[in-house]
């Protein structure tokens, strides 16, 4: 008898795209994914990570999160969510005995028995048909201890050592506990060959810790993925797949074909197929001139989708000009058109002197950046030597991956 599972990943619940809340996007997708699960009798829903957009969410976001997991319990469907870079493992973890009543499976952390992490899903006969990895993201601290004349690479390929074995002992224990039966393994990391977009953080070693698909173990006859929101398979492994975020999530994600991915296992005989998830609203970026901006701007018209259209201006003039920053200004606050908004607005000058108070567009709060990003235009304004920069990548790389871990604790 088949069992489905229908993968999706990187929720981002709170999500704000700059100031614009994206709860009613958030809302669209779980009131399309529930009748889904219903028509496709979906039997287990995964969700490998990024569950929120940050480690502490509001009560707001939380309260989203709970009423999803209440009306998939009374769907009858398994869940299974593990956690992601941008998730606090404690914070997943502390409902999960009463989740567990629900028959909803959240792995937040990594678990010092590794069998805590294999779920079984079994089939309307209530055989067991399939068992799941539910690994979460692999923080570095759960993996090694850095030696004090260990260089930078060494350490890079501890980390991606580490992944592997976290991975060849479920493949071992699958195998010793569940011989014969299919398994599917979930992560949250980054796969050599994947592409990337601006609103993915930069939190692995900087994603430099990047792990070849052919040194995972083929126990596993999928690894459905989060981490990266471009729905892909990267290099030639078709067994390697990123649901990609059901959403945009940033400007750069615009162009994304967000989808969910339905895995089936029938016997010997495994699948998967996509399926597309109905746009909520379109993101438009319109660059060029403030003159160029205008023109295209009397061009667009709102579209039958539910959600209003958002765009993003970034001008580009020649000479450094006060008055075009006026401009911008102005025709920002004028434009009036019916369910499209102009969320951000940007203008920079190609014959322009950066300095230390300049390192960023105008329009741009620092609020609004990465600190990878703040970092990066640091060195691009220094203009230091290659060998330099490579060296002071490395060293922010370790500084804010210790920050980042700290937060999540």
């Amino acid at each position: 008898m088949a069992i489905r599972i229908l993968h999706t990943s990187d929720l981002h619940i709170g999500k704000r795209l700059y100031e614009k809340e994206l709860a009613e996007d958030h809302q669209l997708f779980f009131g399309w994914l529930i009748p889904l699960i219903e028509t496709e009798k979906i039997d287990a829903l995964i969700i490998p990570g990024d569950i929120f957009d940050v480690a502490n969410p509001s009560s707001e976001s939380r309260k989203v999160y709970y009423e999803l997991l209440v009306r998939l319990s009374r769907l009858k469907c398994k869940v299974i969510i593990a956690g992601g870079n941008h998730d606090s493992p404690s914070m997943l973890e502390a409902p999960g005995e009463l989740l567990r009543e629900l028959d909803i499976h959240v792995t937040g952390g990594l678990p010092e028995n590794p069998a805590d992490m294999l779920v079984e899903v079994r089939d309307r006969e209530g055989k067991t048909g399939l068992v799941i990895a539910s690994v979460p993201f692999i923080r570095d601290a759960d993996l090694r201890r850095y030696a004090s004349d260990e260089s930078y690479e060494d350490r890079l390929e501890s980390t991606r050592a580490g992944i592997i074995r976290v991975y060849s002992e479920l493949a071992v224990l699958c195998e010793n506990s569940y011989p014969g039966i299919p398994a599917l393994a979930m992560g949250h990391f980054f796969v050599s060959g994947g592409s990337i977009s601006e609103s993915e953080r930069d939190i692995q070693v900087g994603n430099l810790a990047a792990v070849e698909s052919s040194r995972l173990p083929s126990r596993f006859s999928f690894y459905a993925l989060g981490h990266l929101h471009n729905p892909q398979s990267p290099g030639e492994n078709s067994k390697i797949i990123y649901s990609g975020s059901p959403l945009a999530l940033s400007f750069s994600e615009r162009d994304n074909a967000n989808r969910v991915i339905i895995y089936q296992f029938e016997g010997e005989e495994t699948s998967f197929r996509s399926i597309p998830v109905p746009p909520s609203r379109k993101l438009i970026k319109i660059s060029g001139t403030i003159s160029d901006i205008r023109k295209q701007l009397v061009n667009i018209r709102a579209d039958e989708l539910p959600l209003t259209t958002l765009l993003e201006l970034d001008a580009t003039e020649e000479n450094e000009d006060p008055s075009k920053r006026i401009e911008l200004e102005t025709l920002v606050s004028e434009y009036d058109e019916e369910k499209i908004e102009i969320i951000k607005s940007r203008i920079s000058f190609r014959n322009r002197t950066a300095g230390t108070a300049e390192l960023y567009d105008t329009g741009t709060g620092i609020e609004e950046l990465k600190p990878t990003e703040v970092f990066e235009r640091r060195i691009e304004n220094d203009k230091l030597e290659e060998n330099t920069a490579g060296m002071l990548r490395e060293a922010f790389a370790e500084l804010l991956e210790e920050v980042l871990h700290k937060q999540m604790e």
